[in-house]
Formats: C-alpha cells, structure tokens, sequence
C-alpha cells in the first residue's frame, strides 16, 4: 500500500498529498467493525509521508524522518471508503536538523485533521519507505 497516491510541492517549505480511501485496503477490515473509518494515526503518517515528498524533492532522496513528538492534534471529520485525503504541510527548521511541521487534513474541502508536531530529518533511507514516483505529480 503507498501512502501517498500524489504530491505537489508548493514551495520549499510548502507540500500538498493527496490518498484515496479505498474499501478493499487491508488495514480497513476490523477497525471500527460496524463502520468503516480510516484509521486517525494515518491521517497522521499522511503529514510524515508529505514532510518526507518534500524533502526528497528538496534535499534529495537520501533521507528519512523520525517524529519527534506530537505538541497538537485534533480530529475533527472522518474518513471512509471513497473519500480524499488532502493533507497540506508546512515546515518551518528550527535546527539543521529538526523541523516544526503544521498540517491540515482535509477532506472535500473541509477540515478533518490539524497536527502541529516536530520531526528529526536523518541520513539514509528508511527501509519501509519508497522514493517519489515519477508519475506523482
């Protein structure tokens, strides 16, 4: 499954993903057995998995990130089978280092998520992680 079905850099601090919801994804079958809903800890991962687009596109592809804690979060819609994702991200450095990372998840155009939390940028890649598609864009 990749986390990500599109991204846009929207400057060099600014990215835009977007993942479609969809009803056959493994990870759906058993969470919230009676209704559907699109686990809230991948609306956070979507905010990490847009940090790291940017970075691959900005500093090159050798990199990974690793949270460092999460100071805010707040869910405010869900997500079924079928919806959008748009998780908007802007990222400020406060070191070489580590970056203050705001994210807005979206869904049709209205809020469903906000996260403001902070992330280590580090050498290497990620073993579970995959490079930006090239058909992404």
């Amino acid at each position: 499954m990749d986390p990500v079905d599109s991204f846009a850099v929207v400057s060099p601090d600014e990215v835009l993903v977007r993942r479609l919801v969809r009803a056959d994804d493994p990870y759906l079958e058993g969470h919230y057995p009676e209704v559907t809903v699109y686990p809230g800890v991948f609306l956070v991962e979507s905010v990490c998995q847009a940090v790291l687009h940017l970075l691959w596109e900005t500093r090159g592809e050798d990199l990974h990130v690793e949270p460092l804690r999460i100071d805010a979060l707040r869910f405010t819609a869900a997500f079924a089978p079928g919806d959008e994702i748009e998780a908007g991200c802007t990222c400020r450095a406060l070191t070489a280092d580590t970056l203050a990372v705001t994210g807005l998840v979206t869904k049709g155009g209205t809020k469903a998520a906000t996260v403001r939390m902070t992330l280590r940028v580090l050498p290497g890649r990620d073993a579970a992680e995959e490079g930006p598609d090239a058909s992404a864009a």
